[in-house]
């Protein structure tokens, strides 16, 4: 189903790193499953906890009370911070509210996720809403990350 962001990453020799939070590890683990694997995925991070994201990411609080855990912001400075510790081509970061319990509200529901990916220098953010269960809402996460990569990537191309 995604084969082709897999297969486009490895003709094109790009190295890719994730910094999960909402996703918990979802995101790599679906790239580990590519005959691709191998020669695509650095790994990831897993800040589930915001703990994580303050101590090994190292994002200040400060950003996570202006902005909340679960917001553009933090996703993107998650990426930058972990750029240190996980060296790729391609980096994408999440965050979201996969279930209830995090920093949800009218404008910001469960099901909000923002991702970041970076690459060549230049960062694409994107916020979505998904609806259903939370494996659902994994699954349609995956696919636009997916999605989103190979345009990206087509679009540098040019």
């Amino acid at each position: 189903m995604f084969n082709s962001c897999y297969k486009l990453l490895a003709q094109e020799k790009i190295k890719i790193a994730f910094f999960e939070s909402a996703s918990a590890g979802y995101l790599a683990y679906r790239f580990s499953l590519s005959p691709y694997s191998g020669d695509i995925l650095i790994g990831s991070l897993v800040s589930y906890d915001l703990r994580v994201k303050e101590n090994t990411l190292h994002i200040s609080s400060e950003l996570v009370e202006k902005y909340t855990a679960e917001s553009m912001p933090v996703t993107v400075e998650m990426i930058k911070k972990g750029k240190e510790l996980l060296h790729a081509d391609l980096y994408v970061a999440c965050t979201g509210l996969l279930k209830k319990g995090g920093s949800e509200t009218k404008e910001k529901p469960v099901g909000t996720f923002f991702y970041s990916i970076y690459y060549k220098n230049q960062f694409y953010n994107f916020r979505r809403v998904f609806r259903g269960l939370p494996c659902l809402k994994l699954r349609q996460l995956l696919y636009y990350i997916n999605q989103d990569i190979e345009y990206i990537i087509l679009d540098n191309k040019k």
